[in-house]
This record gives C-alpha cells, structure tokens and sequence, in this order.
C-alpha cells in the first residue's frame, strides 16, 4: 500500500484527482447557489462526480501491482490484470458525453441532428473497434481516440458557429458551456497526439513516462481549471441578473 501510495504521489495522478474533485465541487456548489440551474448544468455536474469515480476506481491495476496481487490474485493470468480494457470504454463514454454537453449549446436543428448521428456512428464504431482490436486489453485503442477527438472538434466548430449567429455572442464569456468547449477542444488537441505514443510508456523509459504524465497532468489541470471557472462566471452573471431584476 505504501509504495502505491508513493506511486500516486510521484507520477503525480493525484493532481488529476484533485482538480477532478474540484471541478465536481464546484458544480455542486453551484446547483446550491445558483439561480440558474438547469437539467443541463444538473447532468453536467453528475458526470463530472462519475469522471472522479471512473478515474479513481481505473488505479486498481497499479494498486494491484504493488500489492503483489495479493488482494487481487482474481486478476492474474486474466486479460484485465491492466487498465487499459477500462479506459478504453471509459474514454468512448467521455466523448459521448462532452458531445452531448455541446450539442445542447446548438441552435440549429440540422447541425444538432449532424451531432447526433455522428454519435451514434462514433458508438457503433468504437465497440466494433474494441471488439476487433488486438490493443483492446493492452494500450489504447488509438483509432477511437482520434475519431472521438474529432467528433469532439466538430461539436465545438458547431457551437462556436452557431453561437456567432445568435445574440449569445454578446454574453458567450458569461456562459459554463463556453469555458468547457475552450477546454475539452484544447485538452483533446494535447492529450489524443501523444497517446498515440502510448506503447513506449514503460517502466524503463523513464523520459518518456516523465513527458506523458506531465502532458496529461497539465492538459487536466488547464480542463479542470476552465470548468471551474465557468461554473464562476455563469453564477456571478446569473446573480447578477437576478439582482437586477429584483433589486429589493
């Protein structure tokens, strides 16, 4: 348990999980204060709790290796002895959701019903990718990346485009939806290049491993950040706008 716990400390994975509780506390104290809350901002919240679950939940394989599989001899000589099978799932529901999350911040029915079966395209293409996929239990499945990393870029250009054509351009730095596009789009242009190096991430390579973490760390840190800062920016117009309209 110590050396994991040492583990956790150097390669710095707990930095990830603060900022991923932050972000979710964030939003909790949000729907308490806000004025403005929606099943929008609602959802939004209970997946960032469930992004935190997922993630801690993922550190099984390394706490498993540091204990020796003695609490988790179930796994050996098992495909799931790695992670690698759990966030390549967990990845593919992230996407969906940060599409979704998007796709609720577009106007236009042709491009929501463009973002929508895109998604479903992206599904059936990830599980039958997975299924196929020889790297399914041991690296990422590097296709489903991209793909979603693109699914992901279009739903932001969609936004952005649709946002420029309405009069919620005036006020888009007053908006959580806004400071979550910025990140999601900048965190998957970082994260999704240097994953397809994934396979040289080794206990030996030890520049290598330094490098990702660090990419992974900071690109979490900068998502975590906006989100916070938008669920900010969003409850001080909102309570602004309600002082304004009930002054007394």
């Amino acid at each position: 348990m110590i050396e994991w716990l040492l583990y956790v400390y150097e390669s710095g994975v707990y930095v990830t999980h603060l900022m991923e509780f932050l972000a979710a506390f964030s939003g909790s104290l949000y729907l308490h204060f806000s004025y403005n809350k929606s099943k929008w901002h609602k959802l939004f919240v209970k997946f960032l709790w469930s992004v935190l679950i997922i993630d801690i939940l993922g550190g099984y394989a390394g706490l498993a290796y540091f204990d020796n599989y003695e609490h988790f001899e179930f796994l050996k000589g098992t495909p799931f002895v790695r992670n690698e099978w759990y966030f390549n799932i967990a990845q593919v529901y992230f996407t969906c959701f940060y599409v979704y999350f998007l796709r609720e911040g577009v106007e236009s029915f042709q491009l929501r019903k463009v973002l929508k079966w895109s998604t479903i395209f992206y599904i059936v293409f990830a599980v039958i990718n997975m299924y196929l996929s020889d790297d399914f239990y041991n690296n990422d499945v590097i296709i489903n990346n991209i793909v979603g990393a693109f699914l992901i870029l279009l739903a932001v250009f969609f936004y952005f485009f649709d946002m420029m054509l309405s009069a919620r351009v005036l006020s888009f730095y007053k908006q959580l939806i806004f400071y979550m596009a910025v990140g999601v789009a900048i965190s998957y242009l970082i994260r999704v290049p240097i994953s397809i190096y994934n396979k040289f991430f080794a206990a030996g390579n030890t520049e290598f491993n330094e490098v990702f973490r660090a990419v992974v760390m900071y690109s979490n840190i900068f998502l975590y950040s906006l989100f916070c800062i938008g669920f900010y920016m969003e409850y001080k117009y909102s309570r602004k706008q309600k002082l304004q309209l009930n002054p007394g």
